[in-house]
């Protein structure tokens, strides 16, 4: 099986029937073999497979969780502590109501409503001229293409601008139904860690009343040549501590592997101090109470060279496993007493 298809089979599918059970069985074998060593004997290995469903019923955990957690390891008054899938529900649910908000699922709608925020120019395919298309590119002959309800880190890429063929990709763009971005240049301490993506940091933000608490926050970067430094396409992440900006953990990639130098560039990322940091969480908090009736919400942010605050986009079913596999530890305490506030 190929790396992408890897990636593409630990993501999230929305599947029903034959392919559900076919998909997940898929998965659990993939994760076994990722994480569990390959020298155990079968009965062993029926052993963790009973414990899984044990798991699912007990805790509501995915298999991600399982794994990824490595709640094969673990005592019971561990497993408690992770936010799995059925506490991950339950904190949507109870701050926005619904897993699914289309502002936040739709790019294009993001960029409208939080335009003061994004820091960049942009460009909406769907509702843009020949001509308004042919003036963004002529002055960002490369550019961020984004597919409008992609997610993940799905359906980006950069788009390189050329004249002879210009009238042929605002078609298949337009088709895409994409959103054309300026590209980041962004600050120097960032770039250092993996020059070709734009490395940003995910803040998770609860709306509570009139105050926004920042509950957590990551630092993420790209481990190769891709453009993005998506955690779920090869990305490492790491905690900052949200009083300091300072990056307080190890960083690893989605197979837990561990690093405490950045692979590529041999950069030491424990100690790493964010750059701004006072200025991002007060940039974040101020677009928390934009839209307050979604009151969680994962906030993706880069830094320009410049020092502009750019908010990349927001995630309001934002996946724990960033704030989670980095030390290890869950946060379902930590969450579980700002819902008691909130009900």
């Amino acid at each position: 099986m190929s790396g992408e298809a890897k990636q593409e089979l630990t993501g999230y599918r929305h599947t029903s029937g034959l392919q559900y059970v076919r998909v997940h069985l898929q998965k659990y074998r993939l994760l076994m073999d990722t994480f569990v060593s390959q020298d155990l004997s079968v009965v062993k290995r029926i052993g963790i497979t009973a414990d899984f469903l044990f798991c699912v019923l007990r805790y509501g955990a995915g298999i991600n969780d399982y794994f990824q957690y490595n709640f094969y390891k673990r005592r019971a008054v561990d497993r408690k502590t992770f936010i799995v899938g059925r506490k991950w529900r339950r904190i949507i649910t109870t701050c926005n109501g619904a897993i699914e908000q289309k502002l936040f699922d739709d790019k294009s709608l993001f960029n409208k409503r939080y335009d003061a925020y994004i820091g960049r120019d942009w460009l909406d395919l769907d509702e843009c001229t020949q001509d308004e298309y042919t003036a963004f590119v002529k002055k960002h002959p490369r550019s961020i293409y984004k597919m409008k309800t992609g997610s993940g880190g799905n359906g980006i890429g950069i788009h390189e601008d050329a004249e002879d063929r210009r009238d042929e990709d605002y078609g298949r763009l337009k088709a895409q139904h994409t959103i054309l971005e300026e590209i980041i240049v962004q600050h120097s301490e960032m770039a250092k860690f993996n020059p070709s993506s734009v490395n940003t940091l995910r803040l998770v933000t609860i709306v509570t009343g009139s105050e926004v608490k920042l509950m957590n926050a990551v630092f993420r970067t790209g481990n190769g040549e891709g453009c993005t430094d998506n955690f779920h396409h090869y990305g490492l992440a790491a905690l900052i501590d949200t009083e300091t900006g300072i990056v307080i953990t190890r960083a690893v990639d989605k197979k837990n592997d561990a690093y405490y130098i950045h692979p590529r560039t041999g950069e030491q990322m424990i100690g790493f101090h964010i750059p701004m940091w006072d200025r991002i969480v007060k940039t974040v908090k101020e677009a928390a109470l934009v839209t307050p009736e979604v009151r969680y919400v994962g906030w993706d942010v880069a830094i320009a060279e410049d020092g502009r605050i750019c908010i990349i986009e927001g995630n309001c079913a934002s996946d724990p496993d960033v704030t989670q596999m980095p030390d290890q530890i869950g946060k379902w305490p930590q969450y579980e007493a700002v819902l008691r506030e909130l009900n």
